[in-house]
């Protein structure tokens, strides 16, 4: 038995089935380290966009401290993944060395207004003159603080009132704009939506981490464009955001029509500076009216009203 080394299963999940393998993983005895994100990121006349590739089954990895010999720890690996009647299955088992701390040292604390954004190992004393702090620990969902897109999301959001209003954030990622508006007294709970399956778990994660109830957050999983998953928003909302992209924040404007409150503001992201005419002037349209933006290199965040 080697103390220090590690098994790391990479398997091949089916993408029905990539669902409810994250699922059941994350509360095994194994450890998740990530699934293959099955896409292609393109540079379009109209912004970055994607390409997701349906070819094939999704590529996961799976982790384990080794305790016994390879075999007997493979044949119990696959034992365990039996119960997906073949849509899961093992390609390679490799000896990996144990991982130490030094990862984390690529997550380091960020400010952002009046504002920390720290991960839970921060040493104290670099958060000694902080006056708010945010704990997000990164995962396998979108978002660390590090963007400009989420960081000008948060200053805009630290120049409003939030108390007692009601929040729809579209493309939450690991929840930091959620908490945010949690922590600064928005109605709850905030509705957290977002496609990545994982992002429940790590909205989950940092909720914890900032001492928060789990009733705090509403988090729905799913494309917010889906009937059924648009039914699990709120009816109406006083604030709604949305990081998600340029071309995405269009094609959501219906479901923002439907979820807005009259007066209600509107925070868009994920623009770049090429594409930001093109979005504002589609949400002009539907009757909304521009009242501040920011940039950050290529990246553009706005303000609107929904006028009354």
């Amino acid at each position: 038995m080697t103390e220090n080394m590690w098994l790391k299963y990479t398997l091949l999940v089916e993408r029905e089935t990539e669902d409810a393998f994250v699922a059941e993983v994350l509360a095994s005895p194994y450890t998740l380290g990530w699934i293959e994100p099955q896409i292609e990121v393109l540079t379009t006349e109209n912004g970055y966009d994607y390409a997701e590739n349906t070819d094939g089954p999704a590529v996961g990895y799976l982790f384990e401290p080794m305790q016994d010999s390879e075999g007997a720890h493979t044949e119990r690996l696959l034992s365990y993944i039996l119960r997906w009647n073949g849509q899961v299955s093992l390609k390679e088992v490799e000896q990996v060395p144990e991982e130490n701390d030094s990862w984390k040292e690529e997550f380091r604390e960020v400010q952002v207004g009046d504002w920390w954004i720290a991960p839970t190992w921060t040493d104290p004393g670099a958060l000694e003159t902080a006056q708010h702090i945010l704990w997000i620990d990164p995962g396998a969902a979108f978002g660390t603080g590090y963007h400009g897109t989420t960081q000008d999301m948060l200053l805009f959001l630290q120049e409003m009132s939030l108390t007692g209003k009601k929040v729809l954030d579209i493309g939450t990622g690991s929840g930091i704009l959620s908490l945010y508006c949690v922590l600064n007294g928005a109605s709850l709970p905030v509705c957290a939506v977002d496609i990545n399956p994982q992002s429940e778990y790590q909205v989950l994660v940092n909720v914890s981490n900032n001492h928060l109830p789990e009733s705090a957050v509403n988090v729905v999983i799913g494309d917010a464009q889906e009937p059924s998953v648009e039914e699990r928003l709120p009816k109406l909302s006083d604030l709604i955001l949305l990081n998600i992209g340029g071309d995405e924040d269009v094609a959501m404007l219906p479901v923002v029509e439907r979820h807005i409150a009259q007066g209600g503001v509107l925070l868009l992201s994920g623009i770049v500076e090429w594409n930001r005419d093109h979005v504002v002037a589609a949400y002009e349209q539907a009757g909304y009216q521009l009242e501040k933006e920011r940039k950050s290199d290529e990246w553009i965040t706005v303000m609107l009203r929904k006028r009354t």
